[in-house]
């Protein structure tokens, strides 16, 4: 497996119609290769249908990726990383692969989230100083409660030497 963190350019037939290249699919991964994709907002849109209807649909914005309908599958499994309250997952990190699955009586290729918090290797340094600048418990739990879900098993011994301190 090969993480990356920008779509791959990839010569799957699905890049030669630009409505088929607009939204992020599992074409967009060449073999073997996960897409960690940063979160920038939740809603839902209306898109085009294989019948050229409007059909409202949930979709996902990304920082660093075309946006990605959002099935009941993969909020499920987003859902168990991060809440179920979507906005919630606003500037959360997401890892995509491609896998292949059952749908509407033929074998398809599609994007799963992994229901694991990607390692995304973000900088830390400003959280880290933030809890060390902390005089009292109180505001150590202040500070604690602003720390991103997916970074806090990083940073407790950061916040436990800190209470260790203050204590």
């Amino acid at each position: 497996m090969s993480l990356v963190f920008e779509p791959s350019q990839t010569t799957h037939w699905k890049n030669l119609h630009p409505s088929k290249s607009m939204l992020l699919g599992s074409h967009n991964l060449n073999d073997g290769e996960e897409l960690v994709a940063k979160i920038q907002a939740v809603s839902v849109e209306a898109i085009k249908d294989k019948n050229g209807k409007d059909e409202e649909v949930a979709i996902l914005r990304f920082y660093n990726a075309p946006p990605m309908v959002l099935n009941i599958t993969n909020s499920r499994a987003i859902a168990c990383l991060y809440g179920d309250l979507y906005e919630n997952w606003i500037d959360k990190s997401i890892q995509l692969f491609a896998t292949e699955v059952r749908s509407f009586g033929a074998t398809v290729t599609a994007l799963r989230v992994r229901e694991a918090i990607p390692k995304t290797d973000e900088d830390t340094s400003q959280l880290e100083a933030s809890l060390n600048a902390c005089e009292s418990v109180d505001a150590l739990k202040k500070e604690w409660s602003k720390v991103p879900m997916h970074l806090k098993p990083g940073l407790a011994a950061i916040k436990d030497a800190v209470k260790g301190r203050l204590s």
